[in-house]
């Protein structure tokens, strides 16, 4: 019995017995794939927000200027991971949720070539581009000096272009191997098509499937967790106040923004490990057993169907990581008070807008302008009393500034 697999799961090409539903078409899902399709829905909703406003606050905070460079390199990563999610939420997404709908592959043999390909990219470049936070952070704490000269706009760009060419070249070879294929189940009556990684052996495929467990998961995972436990024990280790004595200028202020900063990249690493790790160990479990058998009678075996069940799930979840990560921006970092700040500015235009077409609309006077010319005249009464009572130039910004906010 011949098995293949490919990105979307694994299956026999010769034994009709596991497509003989397909002769009878119904419109009943299964209850798996109605459970799939609410889950994969759920993610796509939350995933497509999520990561449309963190785009939107990362590149609106990277537009001003920043007190610290090392959080602005930071910050550019972070934009590469949202932008790594957002191509897994717009073109995994679907795809996946539309292959298990459909027995069959639908898509086309570009979209078979492609979206394997734009899948492994993502989620590479995701994990290198996480490495890259680690390192950046690892050592912004213990070199602050050093990392603050290294960690340049240049230098981040660069980086950000070797994560994706090296992704590239790791999952290149899946543009080649995965191809459509036509299973006849029925002469002349039922044909379906299969979208396959079709290797010369099975020893290539288990041979490329290592290499990339190890390159993409194996390597990059333990060095993240290694670089933020180190990270950490600086942090909130017995050397607290060894970083306050040999780092004169680091405020408390900095201080909170490194360790927020560090739970964040933890967080973020810990996800991406859990996310993936069961999707890897189904695949890991079959391609140990296809070395073994390659006729691929274990998977044949009834008593390890629910593997096969489980694979789906797995994928689910491993997509869905990149739906959590602007989740972990949000409660971690930052970017929730940004994403506030964001809406209650939008929705202050908004209301100033609507306010000004109704007051036009009634003929009344324009109440924006009104309230701008009150506020600088309330300033202007404010500096002028301070100054009759003896203060100083600094405490009557201070005192203007406290009444209305700039």
């Amino acid at each position: 019995m011949e098995w293949n697999g490919s990105s979307f799961g694994y299956f026999s090409l010769k034994n009709n017995s596991l497509w003989g539903s397909l002769s009878l078409p119904s419109s009943v899902l299964s209850s798996d794939t109605i459970v799939l399709l609410v889950m994969y829905c759920l993610s796509f909703l939350a995933g497509l927000v999520g990561n449309i406003m963190a785009l939107r606050v990362l590149g609106g905070r990277r537009r001003r200027r920043c007190h610290l460079p090392t959080v602005s390199a930071t910050r550019n990563l972070l934009v590469n991971l949202a932008v790594c999610d957002m191509m897994v939420i717009c073109v995994c997404m679907p795809i996946n949720l539309g292959h298990q709908l459909h027995s069959a592959w639908v898509f086309g043999a570009f979209l078979c070539r492609a979206v394997p390909f734009v899948q492994a990219v993502s989620v590479s470049a995701s994990v290198l581009t996480l490495a890259a936070i680690s390192l950046n952070r690892y050592y912004s704490v213990h070199s602050p000096l050093q990392a603050r000269t290294f960690f340049t706009s240049k230098r981040i760009l660069l980086m950000i272009c070797l994560v994706w060419i090296s992704s590239s070249s790791l999952c290149f070879p899946l543009i080649f191997m995965n191809k459509t294929q036509t299973l006849v189940l029925s002469p002349g009556k039922l044909t379906i098509v299969l979208c396959t990684e079709t290797w010369p052996s099975v020893h290539h495929k288990l041979f490329y499937n290592f290499l990339l467990f190890c390159a993409l998961y194996g390597f990059p995972v333990s060095f993240n967790l290694l670089i933020c436990f180190l990270t950490g024990r600086r942090l909130w280790g017995e050397n607290d106040k060894v970083i306050h004595n040999h780092n004169r200028s680091l405020s408390g202020s900095r201080l909170k923004i490194r360790k927020k900063i560090a739970k964040m990249v933890v967080a973020l690493v810990l996800l991406f490990t859990l996310s993936w790790l069961p999707l890897y160990a189904v695949d890991m479990w079959i391609d140990i057993n296809m070395m073994y058998v390659p006729s691929g009678e274990i998977l044949a075996d009834p008593q390890h169907e629910w593997i096969l069940q489980l694979r789906p799930f797995a994928q689910w979840l491993g997509l869905t990581n990149s739906t959590l990560n602007p989740l972990c921006y949000c409660f971690v970092g930052n970017l929730y008070r940004s994403a506030k700040r964001f809406k209650s500015s939008y929705r202050e235009k908004l209301s100033s807008i609507f306010s000004l077409s109704m007051s036009q609309a009634n003929g009344e006077p324009q109440t924006p302008t009104l309230l701008h010319y009150k506020a600088g005249k309330d300033r202007t009464n404010a500096m002028l009393r301070a100054e009759r009572n003896g203060a100083t130039k600094t405490d009557t910004f201070l005192q203007s500034g406290t009444g209305v906010q700039i």
